[in-house]
């Protein structure tokens, strides 16, 4: 057997061997790490299924608004909505993905119910009631997010709720100055009626 010259050879492979089996572990342990730090706890998911149906609400909102109202600050404050809450529902939709939560297909019926009543109005009575669920919807969900805030443990959740908190706070100040220059407006028709 001839091994003097074939030495070097059986020298490489053997290295070569274990660098590729530690970089095999450390596929494993990149691989665990990832679904470590994407498991959510059952309360983070109920949380996550609620900011995903919020999101979706304030844009079928936002859309009637947009496509209703002759309002411009009524258009502009639904626009805003509808941009921002979109780009929110992605981010939490990412997040449900990565948890293995179930992702909603619909809003729940009083939700809809709001929706449908606010649809069927029409004018300075339309932009008011939108407002009104605006303001209303923003506090449920600035009050959501600060308790989620201080007791959520996953990592991304928190980094989605310390993120979209501000935004929300923002929200819901915009919707409370539009609700009192629209409450403090003149009433075009008790004038007519007089």
């Amino acid at each position: 057997m001839r091994l003097k010259g074939q030495w070097p050879v059986v020298g490489l492979v053997l290295i070569l061997l274990s660098f590729g089996l530690s970089s095999c572990n450390r596929n494993r342990s990149v691989e665990a790490a990832r679904e470590d730090k994407a498991s959510a706890t059952p309360v983070e998911m109920d949380f996550m299924m609620k900011a995903s149906q919020g999101n979706m609400a304030e844009i079928e909102m936002a859309r009637a608004a947009m496509a209703k109202t002759d309002n411009t600050d009524v258009k502009d404050f639904a626009n805003m909505i509808q941009t921002d809450h979109s780009r929110n529902l992605k981010d939490v939709v990412v997040l449900m993905k990565d948890s293995g939560a179930s992702q909603p297909t619909s809003l729940p019926a009083a939700m809809r119910q709001d929706i449908d009543r606010m649809n069927t109005l029409t004018g300075p009575e339309f932009d008011r009631e939108f407002v009104n669920m605006m303001v209303a919807d923003h506090q449920k969900a600035v009050e959501l997010f600060r308790d989620q805030e201080t007791t959520v443990t996953n990592t991304d959740v928190k980094d989605y709720v310390e993120g979209t908190l501000p935004e929300l706070e923002m929200h819901l100040d915009k919707a409370q100055q539009l609700q009192s220059k629209l409450f403090s407006a003149p009433n075009r028709q008790s004038r007519l009626v007089r």
